[in-house]
């Protein structure tokens, strides 16, 4: 299943969003849960190829609003936490580097290669909150079972502030949290 969700977004252009001027700008009720599920008018979609399309389409706007855009359309809808959820994660050797490779609800490929692309916040309740950029300011949250299998992968790092668990891929080293 997760082989035929990233074969079909590999098959997605990558669209120019920033080039596309529409014309006509709205509201739509479209709704991304916190569980990375998009709602239309309170009904899951549940065709997987308009999912991946909507995303492709996504773009944030600086004022931290979320729009689907078209060259003729943009719809401004609702995300309750990040747009998107890590699902799986895979630790890969690509042209001489080990790095983490992530995979999306979408089916994108993210390589985690960017400095702060990875970043690892707490709630209230001290829980982490990690998260991921997948593109142009658009995020991802991590789900539990890969944040548990990267914490896993970390390397303990004795600093004067105490011991720190430290995730490297590609020429970086992200903090995962307190050990």
């Amino acid at each position: 299943m997760l082989e035929q969700l990233v074969e079909h977004a590999q098959q997605l252009p990558a669209y120019d969003l920033d080039a596309w001027q529409p014309e006509f700008n709205g509201d739509m009720d479209i709704v991304i849960a916190a569980d990375g599920t998009w709602y239309h008018q309170g009904s899951a979609i549940v065709k997987t190829k308009i999912v991946q399309l909507f995303g492709r389409l996504l773009q944030r706007q600086k004022n931290g609003d979320y729009w689907i855009i078209t060259p003729v359309e943009a719809f401004r809808i609702t995300v309750e936490d990040l747009p998107f959820v890590i699902v799986a994660a895979d630790h890969v050797h690509q042209k001489g580097i080990d790095l983490w490779q992530f995979t999306s609800n979408t089916g994108d490929q993210i390589n985690l290669l960017e400095a702060n692309q990875l970043v690892v916040t707490y709630d209230s309740e001290q829980q982490p909150q990690p998260q991921l950029c997948v593109r142009d300011g658009l995020w991802a949250r991590i789900n539990r079972s890969v944040f548990y299998q990267l914490a896993l992968a970390c390397e303990v790092v004795e600093t004067t502030q105490g011991d720190r668990a430290e995730l490297t891929s590609g020429p970086h080293r992200y903090y995962i949290g307190p050990v």
